[in-house]
């Protein structure tokens, strides 16, 4: 095989000989230089530190957002979620533009990191600006605020969470290293979004003689939202510069490459739909996503009114990434035994029964009551199984997502891991959307949850429906991509003759 003047291995294909579906003609990917051995260990850890902002963006969203609209500011959840919904629809318009369009990108710096870099003072600028309205402005003014504010953040970010989740794909073509590429960047992710979260609780959020709960507290949120945009602006400038010496490593597009046009990247998105495994798992992980984030949605209202903790409280169940951290350490282990989709079926699983017992052994008296510090550790507990489960969760989806590229280019020529990949940051934009919409209308239309209530002056009745909600009719719902998973077929054996015949095909073409 040619080597380059340096010693590494020359330029070589990573695509087939396979006819353009778009233009007739033959697409060819190339990697300036093939890898020796595997990713270096620091590449895996910068490569992970790009989930931290999405971490930090998901608590705010998950957590804060309808709280502080709704419950300081006094917008009402169903006016949130009406925001929420068109923020929504423009993000499953972009992410497969976003993505299609990287996918095909040439320059020098590669066809991901120019969107990476470009994407970072926008999105900290917008964040900053969505928890920090002017003040005097009138319901109305207030959720048009809300509204341009969460859209542009949201557009911005994608240009930022598509591409770099798309050089995970690309970091590796070996079927188990993928899977610890995506375990390190879990990693990264729940230490740091643990760290971030506890120390928001500790020292932004604290309760005080004069307020029971510094989440209710209006005047902490500009303060937040100054430490938020800072942090986003530093995580996503740190990952971008940090990997960029990995372009070489990564597929790029030669001059074969189609034109850029609009309705190529419409096309581009239905093609990659027309996988049916990647069909089957995105909507999969995307129903699963909204209910986790229904689920999170009425997490700090369980939280504040149903058990009644302060935030003195809430902060210890960052503990939980005890199970995150468990679940990094056995995942390869299992994968090695099992396949990955049996793997996150059963996870799912177990992550549903674990939502229903938390409310059915307050329903049947099992747990202690209220105050009783023994019900927080009990808590935490169960905070690190569903953890551990759910991680496991998101480390297969992550790593599945990498086979079926490989997948697609067999039958289509085609190396689509920015429009794949944007099935991860749509189903994690679902958690942050599509449950906060949900979460946000149960609130209003059946809970009827009062605005600017403080803890323990709630009706009996509406913190049942709340409880019931929360851990009873939404988590059922998982039933959904459970039956949807069962039809996935990419298994290790399938995936190991699709990378033979890619690696036959390459050869012919060298």
């Amino acid at each position: 095989m040619p080597v380059n003047t340096d010693g590494s291995k020359a330029v070589q294909p990573v695509a087939g000989d396979v006819a353009n579906p778009l233009t007739g003609s033959k697409i060819l990917f190339r990697r300036s230089e093939s890898r020796r051995g595997k990713v270096p260990v620091a590449i895996k850890l910068f490569q992970g530190v790009g989930a931290l902002p999405g971490q930090h963006k998901e608590w705010a969203f998950n957590t804060l957002l309808l709280l502080y609209y709704s419950q300081i500011l006094d917008v009402p959840a169903t006016y949130a979620s009406i925001v929420l919904a068109i923020s929504l629809i423009l993000d499953a318009i972009s992410d497969p533009l976003v993505g299609a369009y990287s996918d095909n990108f040439r320059s020098r710096f590669g066809r991901r990191h120019p969107f990476m870099l470009a994407a970072t003072i926008p999105t900290s600028l917008f964040m900053f600006a969505l928890f920090s309205p002017p003040g005097g402005l009138s319901t109305a003014a207030l959720t048009g605020w809300m509204l341009v504010f969460t859209v542009l953040m949201r557009l911005s970010f994608t240009f930022f969470a598509v591409p770099w989740n798309a050089v995970a794909a690309e970091l590796s073509e070996d079927y188990r290293e993928r899977t610890t590429i995506i375990t390190y960047r879990m990693v990264v992710g729940w230490l740091g979004g643990v760290l971030f979260m506890f120390a928001m609780y500790t020292w932004i959020f604290p309760s005080t003689a004069n307020q029971s709960n510094g989440l209710l507290d209006e005047t902490r949120y500009p303060v937040f939202a100054v430490v938020l945009a800072s942090l986003l602006f530093g995580w996503m400038a740190l990952t971008t510069l940090m990997t960029r010496d990995q372009v070489r490593f990564l597929p790029q597009p030669t001059d074969a490459s189609p034109p850029q046009s609009v309705a190529d990247m419409f096309l581009r998105t239905w093609l990659a739909l027309k996988s049916r495994n990647f069909r089957l798992l995105f909507l999969a992980v995307l129903i699963s996503a909204a209910v986790g984030g229904t689920g999170q949605v009425f997490d700090i209202f369980m939280n504040l009114y149903y058990w009644e903790f302060r935030t003195e409280d809430i902060r210890w169940f960052t503990f939980a990434i005890l199970g995150a951290v468990a679940s990094f350490l056995t995942a390869g282990l299992i994968q090695s035994r099992y396949e990955k989709q049996n793997i996150m079926i059963t996870c799912l699983i177990v992550v549903t029964l674990l939502a229903m017992i938390k409310v059915l052994f307050r329903f049947w008296h099992i747990w202690p009551e209220n105050g009783d510090p023994l019900l927080l550790w009990l808590f935490v507990g169960h905070a690190s199984l569903a953890a551990y489960f759910g991680s496991i969760v998101l480390i297969m989806f992550a790593s599945m997502v990498a086979d079926i590229v490989d997948e697609q280019e067999l039958e289509t020529g085609l190396r689509q891991e920015g429009v794949f990949s944007a099935g991860i940051t749509f189903a994690g934009k679902a958690t942050t959307s599509l449950g906060l919409i949900i979460g946000g209308m149960l609130l209003d239309l059946f809970i009827r949850f009062p605005r600017g209530v403080e803890p323990g002056a709630v009706h009996p009745d509406i913190l049942f429906l709340l409880a019931f909600s929360d851990g009873i009719a939404v988590p059922l719902l998982n039933l959904i991509p459970f039956m949807l998973l069962l039809g996935y077929s990419l298994t290790s054996t399938r995936l190991d003759d699709i990378q033979t015949e890619l690696r036959r095909r390459a050869a012919g073409r060298s």
